[in-house]
């Protein structure tokens, strides 16, 4: 008899030995759930789907993959995606450029990847009134009949976006199944190793700097050099600032600096970086208060987290710990604002933050988060308060306040940084934001 496996790739045949465990679970999901689902290969290959009574899935979907070149581009599109959700350790949830919502969960054996679970083919909000001919007008090259395109599109389900996490929460929980906890192990690993290399870069950047200081101080015996204490005050604004602008993975940043230079200061001495630390998560709890988040959420999760902190006995677990307050009290000032679209308004302000110093246009912003400018901006206004042209206006105001913190620039040099090419409209927009000039502000900030 001749052996099926001996050409197949080592992946493979993982992929293989456990098929008929795969397909229980594609089975059990698609009843539960009621959403179309497979399983990929590492190249982002379909090898296994439900069982034949229980596929049904996106008409529109299988419309465009019944094009070769809708084929192509759809797998592409799966391989990429399913290298960036290996990559964060999680499920990942994206739009494809058709604006169709699809979720993609690893399975990492070994720290390799062996799969992906995907699952495809909803919305998650009412589309625009023009979608449907956007979309037909990005088919063009697919060759497919204008009116199996408008009868599919129409048939679309719309899906809460909890729904979504929820059911990309059970393929995570398969997928570690799958992998008997390794992708859970291996994401764990991964933040901190991420975490303690660049705490380690922040504290080897502060031996260079203190060495320096401490050659100078032997040149000039006279002199007297002062080194600041604990971390400046201006890095404790910018960490505020960040968390302020829901700005994540900046407030991460800066929060690493911080740590680099209290373990710098204090090393070995396990106590004090406790009650350093301490005080880091009294500042994040105020920037929360500060974005709007519930007061009383925020005292309630202080004494959940006070408590937490009187247990860990290493300086890495206490690391980790203020991560998590800082995830979590940044997620708290999105909860307060009752935020239905949240991956929609964190990638319209991330791309804001990111070309802040660039002469922006509302139609670059949709097309990073695939929706008609009209409706982004709807969207945005009303689930966040404000315009995006508040928001971009907002991020340069706050950068234009650090750069009076730290630089002797000139206002007019500080206005061209932020993107602002009339010296005279940015020192206008400052002050009716921060209620003084950009001189005061610096003046005040330098006392």
């Amino acid at each position: 008899m001749q052996n099926n496996s001996v050409n197949k790739e080592p992946n493979d045949v993982n992929i293989f030995q456990m098929e008929k465990i795969i397909k229980w679970i594609l089975d059990s999901y698609v009843r539960l759930t009621e959403f179309q689902v497979h399983f990929l290969n590492n190249k982002g290959e379909r090898i296994f789907s439900p069982s034949n009574s229980l596929r049904s899935g996106s008409a529109f979907c299988k419309l465009v993959q019944s094009s070769s070149e809708g084929r192509k581009e759809c797998y592409k599109s799966f391989y990429d995606n399913s290298l960036r959700s290996a990559e964060y350790g999680n499920s990942y949830i994206f739009q494809c450029r058709f604006g169709i919502i699809t979720w993609i969960t690893p399975v990492l054996i070994n720290g390799e990847l062996l799969g992906s679970f995907i699952s495809e083919g909803i919305l998650m909000r009412k589309p625009a009134p023009n979608f449907i001919k956007e979309v037909i007008e990005k088919t063009k090259n697919l060759g497919i009949e204008e009116f199996k395109l408008r009868e599919a599109l129409e048939k679309l389900r719309i899906v809460s976006e909890k729904k979504v996490m929820a059911a990309a929460d059970i393929l995570y929980i398969a997928a570690n199944y799958l992998s008997n906890t390794e992708l859970l192990d291996t994401k764990i690993r991964q933040e901190k190793y991420i975490q303690q290399a660049k705490i380690s870069e922040e504290i080897q950047m502060m031996k260079r700097k203190e060495l320096e200081l401490l050659e100078k101080e032997e040149e000039e015996e006279d002199s007297f050099i002062y080194i600041s204490s604990i971390y400046p005050l201006e890095t404790e604004r910018e960490l505020l600032r960040r968390v302020r602008l829901g700005d994540k993975e900046g407030a991460k940043e800066v929060l690493n600096k911080i740590l680099g230079k209290i373990l710098f200061k204090n090393a070995g001495r396990i106590e004090i970086v406790r009650a350093r630390i301490l005080e880091l998560a009294v500042v994040l709890s105020r920037a929360a208060v500060e974005g709007n988040a519930e007061l009383e959420m925020i005292l309630g999760l202080n004494f959940e987290y006070i408590q937490k902190l009187g247990m860990l006995k290493s300086i890495e677990e206490l690391c980790v710990w203020i991560v998590e307050v800082l995830d979590r009290f940044t997620e708290c000032v999105y909860e307060n604002k009752n935020i239905k679209n949240v991956n929609i308004i964190r990638n319209a302000q991330e791309f804001i933050r990111t070309n802040y110093k660039k002469k922006i246009k509302l139609e670059d912003i949709s097309k990073v988060v695939y929706l008609s400018p009209y409706y982004l901006s709807h969207i945005f206004k009303k689930e966040t308060g404000y315009t995006l042209f508040q928001f971009l206006t907002n991020v340069r105001i706050e950068e234009a306040k650090r750069l009076l913190e730290t630089t002797r620039w000139s206002a007019t040099r500080i206005s061209f940084e932020i993107g602002c090419t009339d010296q005279s409209y940015f020192c206008k927009v400052f002050k009716k934001k921060a209620g003084i000039s950009p001189y005061e502000y610096r003046k005040r900030m330098r006392k």
